[in-house]
């Protein structure tokens, strides 16, 4: 066969596979939905899955609240006792004190697809002294803090934490 039939030739089977691949996308996006805008599209919703109700105040997480997670296993919770730290020297030390401040600031020091990497940190956190330091679920991600602080403490702690090679945030809760 000559080289500009075989040529054109592929040139009509090519457009003919594209046009088919778009049909068989768009009859797929009109049941399924858009995977460009929704990246957990095919993502089933597991039989044991806890729905995570948030009753925090809205701010920059609002697409995180009333989504589904996976628990797998118990998840650390949120200490209840209340901790101030004080600033020594380069140490941070813990000391007690009565829960009249408000603590509506986490210092995020990462977020885990995999619970053990989150438990690995909270564990390296809390050999820093960072006693109640914890890991809580978010979608299917596991966000590990430092603890829970006023603004100036978890300002402080955030920029602490920087210092020893952790990637430190401070968020509001």
């Amino acid at each position: 066969m000559k080289n500009w039939l075989k040529n054109l030739l592929f040139v009509l089977f090519s457009f003919v596979f594209m046009g088919v691949g778009i049909l068989i996308a768009n009859i797929f996006i009109k049941e399924k939905g858009n995977p460009l805008k929704d990246p957990n599209f095919l993502a089933d919703i597991p039989a044991d899955s806890t729905m995570i109700k948030s009753s925090l105040p809205v701010d920059s997480t609002d697409g995180w609240m009333g989504d589904t997670a996976q628990v797998s296993e118990p998840v650390v919770k949120t200490p209840s006792t209340i901790i101030t730290f004080h600033e020594t020297s380069d140490e941070i030390k813990p000391t007690a004190e009565e829960p009249k401040r408000k603590r509506d600031y986490d210092v995020v020091i990462g977020i885990f697809g995999e619970r053990l990497n989150a438990n690995k940190q909270v564990k390296k956190l809390q050999d820093f002294g960072y006693n109640h330091a914890y890991s809580y679920s978010k979608l299917s991600m596991d966000v590990v803090s430092a603890g829970q602080f006023d603004k100036d403490e978890a300002q402080k702690i955030a920029s602490n934490l920087k210092d020893k090679g952790f990637d430190a945030i401070v968020k509001h809760r």
